[in-house]
């Protein structure tokens, strides 16, 4: 293994100089075919110039509605190359939630294989000659001169108002992360699985950290992973750096946790971690590298991070979310924001290179989110995550819930990580997330939790640890009766999302349909 030669702080100028450097190396590989660095260089240039044509420029942003494939890839390079910004879709989103992102961004041009938008708006369809016909007709092409801070991407997430909410990201919130001070596993010789959900930010860790270092990304047509599927592509495609969120990698150290075997370094986070699952995982795969991240979209991919070690899954606080990456800094303040002392909890604000530009399309929520914050004397821009956290005297951050979990049932102030807290310290509760259950007109009306179960105690012949009837019955012991919930659910797994992560409307579904105190088998991937 070599490290990556440069770093180049622009997304395709650092694809393009690896593609200078070694054009026969591997960029891409797609259903058995691998694709060189020099061919996806020299399709992006004719891409680009077809782009041009059509009136993309710089400043602009370029929606894609379209499924995951190489010509994908060389197309979003020619977006960057143009000076302009991609914005992924799912193509599987219903009509209409497209629709009003499409309207809201009102694209020159929409880059797309779906049919259903031509009449609405301009649309570039890649020729059916695919990549090699792109890469044929390729021609010399001057890339737009644009800063590092200018926007390259932007990310969905989801919003209060019903449609995603558009995080628009610079090209330096990606590339941060890699080269050579960069993330461990990226570059020649590593090789990283493509998989997941478009239009999310670990898309953009995925796909862009190995191409913009020199190593090799597997594009998988499917829209998960399966410990099966990742077997195949270590074994096959020499893959050995991974992206896995919290709940799948719970669900594969459940089913299979052998299936990590060959890999150099595994990466995970997106939600708080299960000791139990990391110790599991930590005793199974001693010497293989186990990072837990933490990062909202708004600081593009990872905040912090930290390699794991055994004493890490006993701590009383949960597993810590390490250290600020590169390029990154993180703060924690009071409500008068102040900086807080290691162990007193503050709201995590974020600066550096990671930051979004803003929202697309929302600038009084711009303005909220990414104040100015003064810091001993020096105004710093910074996003508000309404995460809480605290850090230990190790300069270690712990996770402490959000700021805005705090409800009201009868008048009468709940904190729903206080529940979570006590459940978690059960015995058999392995996991567990505490929620309202609202009213007709979206008021909580009352308390649910769910938590995981060893599959033996799914459908026990008696109540074990973990029975939901046991579980109900010691809350009521450890917490002030209006802080028990009505509804308690032991599930062998959560429902998750295309993303990956817990499905909290399925949940919601779940306990809505729940007797008090009821179990449930358990549940599926949605």
């Amino acid at each position: 293994m070599t490290s990556p030669v440069s770093f180049q702080p622009l997304i395709h100028a650092a694809v393009a100089g690896q593609a200078a450097r070694d054009p026969d190396a591997t960029a891409l590989v797609w259903r058995d075919r691998e694709i060189g660095y020099g061919m996806l260089e020299a399709a992006a240039n004719s891409y680009a110039a077809d782009l041009a044509e059509r009136g993309v420029g710089p400043g602009q942003i370029v929606p894609f509605v379209m499924d995951r494939s190489p010509e994908m890839v060389a197309l979003q390079l020619a977006v960057l190359k143009l000076g302009a910004a991609y914005a992924n879709l799912d193509p599987n989103w219903p009509v209409e939630r497209q629709r009003l992102i499409l309207d809201l961004v009102a694209p020159a041009v929409v880059v797309t294989t779906h049919g259903q938008w031509s009449e609405r708006f301009a649309c570039f369809l890649p020729a059916a000659g695919g990549l090699d016909d792109a890469a044929r007709r390729a021609r010399p092409f001057d890339p737009a001169p644009v800063p590092p801070d200018a926007p390259a991407t932007v990310f969905f997430t989801s919003g209060t108002t019903g449609v995603p909410k558009g995080v628009l990201s610079p090209h330096q919130a990606v590339t941060r992360l890699f080269g050579p001070q960069g993330l461990g596993g990226f570059g020649p010789g590593h090789a990283t699985p493509q998989v997941a959900a478009l239009p999310w930010d670990m898309y953009a860790f995925e796909l862009w950290g190995q191409l913009t270092t020199g190593g090799t990304v597997v594009l998988i047509p499917a829209s998960y992973l399966l410990p099966s599927s990742l077997r195949q592509v270590v074994s096959k495609h020499g893959v050995d750096t991974l992206w896995i969120t919290a709940s799948v990698f719970n669900l594969f150290v459940d089913e299979d946790p052998d299936c990590f075997g060959g890999l150099g370094h595994v990466y995970t986070g997106g939600e708080k971690a299960s000791p139990e699952h990391m110790r599991g995982f930590l005793l199974r795969h001693p010497g293989l590298p186990l990072w837990n991240a933490y990062g909202p979209a708004e600081s593009c991919m990872i905040t912090t991070l930290r390699r794991l070690a055994l004493a890490d899954c006993d701590m009383p606080g949960g597993v810590p979310v390490g250290a600020p990456v590169n390029g990154t800094s993180v703060e924690l303040l009071d409500k008068d924001d102040q900086p807080c002392e290691p162990g007193q909890k503050g709201e995590i604000c974020i600066a550096g290179q990671g930051l979004a530009t803003g929202y697309l399309g929302q600038p009084e929520l711009t303005r909220e989110k990414f104040p100015t914050i003064d810091l001993a004397g020096v105004p710093v821009r910074m996003y508000r995550t309404g995460d809480m956290a605290v850090w230990d005297h190790d300069g270690a951050l712990h996770y402490r819930g959000r700021r805005d979990r705090q409800i009201k049932i009868n008048g009468l102030r709940i904190e729903l990580a206080e529940i979570e807290s006590v459940a978690g310290e059960l015995p058999g509760v392995r996991n567990c997330i505490a929620f309202p259950v609202n009213d007709a007109d979206g008021r909580p009306e009352r308390l649910a939790l769910v938590y995981l179960v060893p599959r033996s105690d799914a459908d026990p012949p008696g109540p074990p640890d973990g029975d939901p009837l046991s579980v109900h019955a010691q809350l009521r012991r450890l917490l002030p009766g209006y802080m028990v919930p009505q509804t308690v659910r032991g599930l062998v797994q959560y429902p998750v999302t295309a993303n990956g992560k817990v499905d909290r409307a399925a949940l919601h579904e779940i306990v809505r349909n729940s007797r008090p105190a009821a179990r449930a088998r358990g549940a599926t991937r949605r």
